[in-house]
């Protein structure tokens, strides 16, 4: 199924031509929840895992005893070139797989968390000997913490997506608000939220961190996925009382409901951070260096 997001309030072009060159594509993942396959694009879903390849865990467990308690990760996202072409995959690869531990750790890499997501860049037909049965999160966290995501099959859509205010030159972001505004317009054309590939993270809980920074070799980071408790949130809404821009035209004839039991508005069914979203950064020079998790 196609979904299509509405257009802006703001015609960048047409209005506030010094954000173009700002401009970057994000890629709208629309996840909806079903049956994904083993070779597919997907959040939640199996991956395809080779049947020798160990199962990755997270050492940072301990039990009643204080003594390692290693729990398997969970298999959160799997993303193929033939879906996503504008993926960097380094060279002989067309397959990226994120796995991580749904418990939080200290954040961003290098402290804690960062060993507990992990990304695997692979080549899908040297995957021979598929894994037939990943391990079940239900068996291993059985207090059901909210980073376990359901199955989604994915529904690209790409779009454009703009920096929010602390990412532009100050002056123009300045300039921008005060336009807004002065016309009484949301702004509903800077970082994108929902789930999505590439674009703008918006850094509206805690400020943007000074370096963002790869830590293992001091290259600039930049956001690789973006993943959020909600696709677009209630009582927002755009100009004239229209209903929010990121709630897809193709919905709007539903009635949405609160939580994650509406499958439109919170697909996934996780809740981030304390029900914002986050972003998974990765290095700018070689994507398979150690990411870093961001949450607001």
């Amino acid at each position: 199924m196609k979904f299509t997001t509405a257009p802006s309030a703001v015609e960048p072009a047409r209005d506030f031509p010094e954000l173009l060159p700002h401009g970057r594509t994000a890629v709208r993942l629309h996840p909806r929840r079903g049956a994904p396959g083993t070779y597919d694009s997907h959040i939640g879903g199996p991956p395809l895992w080779p049947a020798d390849e160990a199962w990755p865990d997270c050492a940072g467990h301990r039990d009643i005893n204080g003594r390692a308690y290693p729990l398997p990760l969970v298999a959160v996202t799997q993303l193929t070139a033939a879906d996503f072409p504008e993926l960097r995959f380094p060279e002989g690869t067309d397959l990226v797989q994120l796995l991580w531990c749904p418990e939080w750790h200290d954040q961003p890499h290098p402290a804690g968390w960062g060993q507990a997501c992990r990304l695997y860049w692979r080549r899908a037909d040297a995957v021979t000997d598929p894994l037939a049965e990943p391990p079940d999160p239900e068996e291993h966290w059985d207090h059901g913490p909210d980073m376990i995501p359901r199955a989604c099959v994915l529904h690209p859509e790409r779009i454009t997506d703009y920096p929010g205010g602390e990412e532009l030159p100050p002056a123009l972001a300045e300039r921008f608000g005060a336009w807004l505004e002065e016309r009484d317009l949301p702004d509903d054309l800077t970082t994108v939220p929902g789930h999505k590939l590439g674009g703008f993270m918006n850094w509206c809980t805690t400020d943007r961190p000074g370096a963002l920074e790869c830590g293992a070799c001091r290259s600039p980071l930049e956001l690789f996925l973006q993943f959020d408790t909600a696709e677009w949130r209630l009582g927002s809404w755009g100009p004239d009382g229209a209903p929010h821009r990121f709630r897809p035209l193709e919905e709007r004839g539903r009635e949405p409901v609160d939580g994650a039991e509406d499958p439109a508005r919170e697909p996934v069914g996780m809740t981030v951070g304390r029900g914002g979203h986050g972003g998974l950064f990765v290095c700018a020079t070689d994507p398979r260096h150690p990411a870093s998790f961001f949450t607001q």
